[in-house]
């Protein structure tokens, strides 16, 4: 997938673009960094309405592709390098999103599919571990 960034759009924008693509993962942004497999402080998380201009402070447009077969935490770190804006990248869990930092070295298909899976087996009732355990 490719996801266009310039000034104009909308953090809601982008994260909705980057979940269409990956419809258990979203995309979440930041007034500050984090390191590589460390969480982001929810009080630095910024709101869905701001634009891309008004949350940097690297100014130029361009485009990013993401694959299914980057690491997590390489993506965050390209989006910081490239445009100047932090994110950190969440799972869904059932009703819930988890961030990802803990699991920065899985790619962003396999996050994908952790979150299908985890979302599947609470839509259907089945605790996975007991299926994995009984005999063939």
């Amino acid at each position: 997938m490719i996801i266009e960034i310039d000034d104009t759009k909308t953090l809601e924008e982008v994260s909705k673009s980057f979940s269409e693509s990956f419809p258990f993962l979203k995309m979440e942004f930041y007034d500050e960094g984090h390191h590589w497999q460390e969480q982001s402080s929810r009080k630095h998380m910024l709101p869905h309405n701001k634009t891309i201009g008004e949350v940097r402070k690297k100014h130029n447009p361009g485009a990013m592709e993401i694959h299914n077969w980057q690491k997590t935490g390489t993506v965050e770190q390209e989006f910081r390098r490239l445009f100047g804006l932090n994110i950190q990248l969440f799972r869904q869990e059932g009703d819930m999103w988890i961030q990802t930092a803990g699991t920065d070295e899985l790619t962003i298909e396999e996050q994908n599919q952790i979150g299908r899976n985890m979302s599947e087996d609470l839509l259907h009732g089945t605790d996975r571990k007991f299926e994995e355990e009984k005999p063939l």
